[in-house]
């Protein structure tokens, strides 16, 4: 079995000039497989740029089946532990984009394993960046109370995923929406204010690994807003003072973004038990009018600031944040697991 053994689809190349150029790299191939690597090429210059990069490393792993190539392409991320990995992240990012878009096209792959390779990929990166840079953190000797054994567990410092990257959905585009806490109760209120500012400079530079264009391209572009009150607290905080938010200040935009939080780095059991202490904010057992009067606001505000008003049958109508849209179908089926959750 191999990649292209299992096909039972392919895309009709939009621009055939670049599709035939394509094929023309690929002469070893024929049948479904040429018909393949043609559409996918003639439907994306980006994939027609793919193929031009990688075609030798994918005539090689294409001896596989999909799902051993995905697992070849993430075991070979690196773990940051030493090297910096930005270089061996966008190649990592190449080749699963190929072999995403290719399980894809080809029918191999259900929409559910498509998001998910994106996804595990998306992990392992912020992971491998965390390490790296909490080493040169340590190096440097700038953050009290860190010591090597702080690599197990980033000195108490984790990343929490929210909206498609916390669903496990991320799709070829995404952007990844982070909120990077750290708990402060390990270490001594003296030293805190280093504390934070060393955990700032971590996950300013992650955010720079990840979205960085560069000769090799870029891994993942980052969101970190959000975290609470973004206009006026750091890209890091720490998660006490993220829970005294929520249950003071914590709005119902707020709960409705953390249906879908999961701890994807860092810190895996101070950043789960952070989500255990947020579940009675996430998951009210009873849900009064204001609250989904407040949700349903948010969604008109939305279509206001946008300057969205067309009725859904009028042409030029987005997609996304016009009525009947992506965003309204979101906020429909959010409302509905907060209430229904919370009971």
């Amino acid at each position: 079995m191999s990649l292209f053994s299992e096909i039972n689809k392919v895309p009709l190349a939009f621009d055939q000039d670049r599709a035939a150029e394509a094929r023309a790299m690929f002469p070893e191939l024929s049948g479904a497989a040429l018909d393949l690597i043609g559409g996918a090429a003639g439907s994306s210059p980006y994939l027609h740029f793919l193929l031009q990069r990688e075609g030798d490393w994918l005539r090689d792993a294409a001896h596989n089946v999909a799902d051993t190539i995905l697992n070849n392409i993430l075991a070979a991320v690196p773990d940051g532990l030493s090297a910096d990995p930005g270089v061996e992240l966008r190649l990592a990012k190449r080749r699963l984009a190929l072999l995403t878009a290719l399980a894809d096209l080809g029918g191999l792959w259900r929409l559910e394993q498509v998001t998910g390779a994106l996804t595990r990929l998306a992990d392992a990166a912020v992971q491998s960046c965390l390490n790296f840079l909490l080493g040169a953190e340590l190096t440097r000797a700038r953050m009290p109370g860190l010591t090597a054994a702080s690599r197990a567990d980033l000195g108490g410092y984790f990343v929490l995923a929210m909206g498609k990257m916390g669903a496990g959905e991320l799709n070829y585009s995404s952007d990844i929406d982070l909120i990077c806490l750290f708990d402060e109760s390990r270490y001594a209120t003296e030293d805190l204010a280093e504390i934070r500012a060393g955990f700032v400079r971590i996950t300013k530079g992650m955010v720079k690994m990840l979205s960085e264009v560069t000769a090799e391209g870029y891994v993942f572009r980052c969101d970190l807003r959000l975290r609470p009150n973004p206009a006026v607290t750091p890209v890091c905080i720490g998660m006490d003072h993220a829970e005294h938010y929520y249950e003071s200040l914590g709005r119902t935009w707020e709960r409705a973004a953390y249906i879908k939080a999961r701890v994807c780095a860092g810190d895996l059991v101070s950043g789960q038990r952070f989500l255990s202490n947020l579940r009675p904010f996430i998951w009210r057992r009873h849900l009064d009018f204001a609250a989904i009067q407040d949700a349903h606001d948010m969604r008109l505000r939305i279509r206001e600031h946008k300057g969205i008003f067309a009725e859904p049958d009028v042409p030029g109508l987005d997609l996304k944040l016009g009525p009947g849209g992506i965003r309204e179908i979101e906020f429909f089926a959010q409302t509905r697991q907060m209430i229904c959750g919370g009971r």
